[in-house]
């Protein structure tokens, strides 16, 4: 009767055995790395597993975290850094008998706080530098102070200086097109002798180029009359002013016109054509 008492004593031990669990730190406190291992010891354990990775037990930050997992077949070992204080159970699994079986291994991890610390106060700035402090900021201003002038020297130095320039190099400027136009214009305008038909032919070439720059498109190889048009479809200058300049045109630029028109009366014509479309 001992004998089979015995015997089943010894099976209850190996069927309610459990893996080696262990941590090889005694004092574990928040921030602290702990190295945590797992040895299965029955044939009929397998499967062993752990969750890799931050670890949360709520919604802000992670309760700890799992990394450096070196497995073997019935051995599991890993790191685990804590980031908040309590009792944790890490979550290792492996598999009994088909029955899925958890760690019962109880870490606790301690605060580094004692709980009777003081707010943080705010340091005030010392009102006045005194000392070597005032010492080391005067010497600061001053070397600022000589560089922000010599910088400045330099420049009024630069800007004095005469250019050279090479004539093979240098570009000559070049005025605009509707610019020499314009001045060509002004200068007739002063001419003693003015041909009303020569006139007539530099306001039309002049108001070619400008409008040509203000309505981005080449309008010089257009007739008068087509313009005209192009300024009525596209500008809001009255029908009436256009009307007037193409009957100007037609009667001082297609015939056998050879008047001349004093320089005031030359003036007052440009002036008026200057104000219809706001040159």
């Amino acid at each position: 009767m001992a004998k089979y008492f015995i015997i089943y004593f010894l099976s209850s031990i190996a069927i309610f055995a459990l893996p080696k669990e262990s941590v090889l730190e005694n004092d574990i406190y928040v921030g602290d790395t702990v190295h945590y291992q797992i040895e299965l010891t029955e044939s009929h354990e397998s499967n062993l597993d752990v969750t890799e990775g931050d670890i949360y037990y709520d919604d802000t930050i992670p309760s700890f975290k799992i990394f450096n997992v070196i497995k073997e077949k019935s051995k599991l070992k890993t790191s685990i850094i804590f980031f908040k204080p309590g009792d944790y159970t890490i979550p290792v699994t492996w598999t009994t008998k088909d029955d899925a079986t958890k760690s019962t291994l109880t870490i606790k991890v301690k605060s580094q706080l004692l709980g009777n610390e003081t707010d943080i106060e705010d340091i005030e700035p010392p009102i006045k530098f005194s000392g070597p402090y005032f010492f080391r900021l005067l010497i600061v201003i001053l070397i600022t102070s000589i560089n922000i002038y010599l910088l400045y020297a330099l420049y009024l130095y630069w800007k004095s200086k005469p250019k050279v320039v090479d004539a093979l190099w240098e570009k000559q400027p070049v005025l605009e097109e509707k610019t020499k136009r314009l001045h060509n214009l002004e200068t007739y305008l002063q001419s003693d002798k003015i041909s009303e038909k020569k006139l007539a032919f530099k306001i039309s070439e002049y108001l070619k180029e400008a409008f040509s720059k203000k309505l981005g498109q080449n309008l010089l190889g257009k007739t008068d009359s087509e313009f005209l048009a192009e300024l009525f479809d596209r500008t809001h200058i009255e029908d009436s002013i256009l009307r007037e300049l193409r009957i100007y045109f037609r009667n001082t630029k297609y015939d056998d016109n050879l008047t001349e028109i004093s320089k005031e009366k030359a003036a007052a014509i440009w002036e008026k054509i200057k104000q219809d479309f706001e040159l």
